[in-house]
């Protein structure tokens, strides 16, 4: 059975004088959907969320919710809850009344205020708080309270505005994962607006990736990771290497480059014809990178010599730095096994597959 859609936007649009902060913004979320609005400070991801909340109205287009359109209704009318990232507790409240807050505006009856409260400081995992104050919380407990606030009015939708991002890196894990719960206990259709790639990607259900105002791209986690339609996504999700080229050659959807590096290896056109002397950037995640003996036989594969020039250990993995050609490549390696015992100044050769490389020309698109 397929599920309803609880937010449209139909090519929404925003300026602050002559700036363009959101420009022809069109997106369909699902009932239940976890959808992320990733991108760099200042892509409009804010901009629109706060358009959906009803604290900014688009200048054209327009906002629906659970099928109502939303153009000109105040935010208190959307039955929506939101998170901001900066808690915004009431400091002379008890958490308990904090959570109550919402309920009482709504003159819901004392003794299901009691009940909901209880409930959702359960969801939690905080009911022995509801007594103390917000200064008797840590930060991370403070933020989950936040949310049990949004959550206990019961939300048609549940706006969180970068909500980790006053937390510590440990803290910041451990909520994502109460976030991620929360979602699947409740089904709240949610909205998560977030610069971190990892959260989105560890969150979502679908990323919308934003630059300049303008959607990049729409996709679940591994589509926008493994099929970036740009070249701004792909540089702005995950680790790549770089690598400036030339086109020597194209045939059968394969591409041969010559890469400023002085080397030449293959990639797939992924359906765009290049022509003989194109220049493009090729790019190769340090992941899909290998390393092997001087003179390993690569097969089919791409394959260039190399020497270790920096190992950085991050724990489960380390990250190798080689020399290839005037290149410098970033290799992710397990620590455990062979790897463990290279060395800087130590020749390796590097292989990687051809489906492994995405090239993009100059304007940007995937080639």
């Amino acid at each position: 059975m397929s599920k309803s859609i609880d937010v449209e936007l139909k090519q929404v649009r925003k300026t602050f004088g002559s700036n363009v902060v959101v420009d022809n913004f069109s997106l369909q979320i699902r009932e239940g959907e976890c959808v992320s609005f990733l991108g760099p400070s200042g892509c409009g991801k804010t901009t629109t969320l706060n358009m959906i909340a009803g604290f900014l109205e688009p200048d054209s287009g327009e906002i629906w919710i659970k099928g109502k359109r939303m153009n000109g209704v105040p935010s208190n009318k959307r039955e929506l809850g939101m998170v901001f990232q900066t808690y915004s507790l009431f400091p002379h409240m008890t958490v308990a009344e904090n959570v109550a807050y919402g309920l009482k505006l709504r003159k819901v009856p004392k003794a299901e205020i009691k009940r909901r409260v209880s409930k959702v400081l359960e969801l939690v995992k905080l009911p022995h708080v509801a007594d103390r104050y917000p200064k008797q919380l840590s930060g991370g407990q403070r933020q989950r309270i936040a949310i049990a606030r949004a959550l206990v009015i019961e939300p048609s939708l549940l706006l969180l505005d970068e909500p980790l991002s006053n937390l510590d890196a440990k803290l910041r894990e451990e909520l994502r994962e109460e976030i991620k719960r929360l979602h699947l206990e409740t089904g709240v259709t949610t909205i998560f607006v977030t610069h971190d790639q990892e959260e989105a990607l560890y969150l979502s259900d679908r990323i919308v990736v934003m630059s300049s105002g303008k959607v990049e791209q729409i996709g679940t986690p591994l589509e926008i990771y493994n099929q970036p339609a740009t070249e701004f996504v792909h540089t702005f999700i995950g680790k790549s290497n770089k690598l400036p080229a030339a086109v020597e050659s194209a045939a059968d959807g394969v591409l041969t480059l010559r890469a400023a590096a002085g080397f030449t290896m293959k990639a797939p056109d992924r359906g765009r014809s290049l022509p003989a002397g194109s220049a493009v950037n090729a790019y190769v995640r340090p992941e899909k990178l290998r390393l092997a003996a001087p003179g390993a036989d690569a097969g089919e594969a791409n394959s260039v010599p190399g020497r270790v020039r920096q190992l950085s250990f991050l724990g489960a993995f380390a990250e190798c730095e080689v020399e290839a050609g005037s290149a410098r490549l970033t290799v992710r390696v397990q620590t455990a096994g062979e790897h463990a015992r290279l060395s800087p100044g130590d020749p390796v050769t590097l292989i990687w597959e051809p489906e492994d490389v995405f090239v993009f020309s100059g304007e940007g698109r995937t080639a």
